[in-house]
């Protein structure tokens, strides 16, 4: 026979034990609660992310009807061609020509443009400074035709011109410089602007200021006079050409 304390102790076993049951359902009811959270949030995230890919999508796709449904007209850029006179007295030059630059000894292409007032030549990384009391500049001629390679000058500075931007109100500084050149038998010295156009397709533009009462532009053409070379006798100039019966007149009376 179990005595009254024996029996009372045996409930409080019974208690602690059915105690500790019930905290461990407890723990164990928490830890599946905590991970049913964290999966909850993993599939939360998860569906976000598919809401915003799906809404790129749909935005992609209306950008393509849209497009479909309106195509955009096709932009046809033509340059414009004026037409010169040919004048039998004046040299004939195409719409690209071959330059020489006596500073350098470097030939480089050109655009010749009857609708440019003065000519332009490329330059980056200019780089001013002072010489006999006169201010020069050094620059980089560099352009994709050349490679990349560069090719320096330096020039002194005969004035300064402001330049305006035709998409913006804002004016441009330029160093104005003069160049001995050659395109044929054309050996005169003009005056350039110096510009960046490592954006244009060619280095060197060619304006009225070079050409006028000394040529003819006809823009139907290019090329028309082959590279300079400094081992090349120049063209004969027209007072030059004279028949050979003329020559024997002139040397007999002499």
């Amino acid at each position: 026979m179990l005595t009254s304390q024996q029996q009372h102790q045996e409930t409080l076993d019974k208690l602690n034990t059915v105690a500790t049951q019930s905290q461990q359902q407890r723990q164990s009811l928490t830890d599946a609660f905590t991970q049913h959270d964290a999966s909850l949030t993993q599939l939360t995230d998860k569906v976000t992310a598919l809401e915003s890919q799906l809404t790129i999508i749909q935005r992609t796709q209306a950008k393509m009807y849209a497009n479909f449904a309106n195509p955009k007209p096709e932009v046809k850029i033509q340059e414009k061609v004026v037409r010169v006179p040919v004048n039998n007295d004046k040299v004939v030059l195409g719409g690209r020509e071959w330059v020489w630059f006596d500073e350098v000894k470097s030939t480089f292409q050109s655009r010749v443009d009857t609708g440019a007032a003065t000519s332009s030549l490329n330059a980056v990384d200019i780089q001013e400074f002072e010489r006999d009391g006169d201010t020069w500049v050094k620059f980089n001629v560099n352009h994709s035709e050349n490679n990349d390679q560069s090719v320096f000058m330096e020039m002194p500075v005969k004035r300064w011109v402001l330049i305006r931007q035709s998409s913006t109100d804002k004016t441009d500084r330029r160093p104005m410089v003069e160049a001995w050149i050659r395109v044929g038998n054309i050996h005169e010295k003009t005056e350039f602007t110096l510009a960046d156009r490592t954006n244009m397709e060619y280095p060197v533009l060619l304006g009225r200021s070079f050409f006028k009462d000394l040529a003819v532009v006809d823009v139907s053409q290019v090329h028309i006079h082959p590279q300079y070379q400094p081992d090349t006798p120049p063209e004969p100039s027209d007072d030059d050409r004279q028949p050979p019966s003329a020559s024997k007149e002139s040397a007999l009376q002499e």
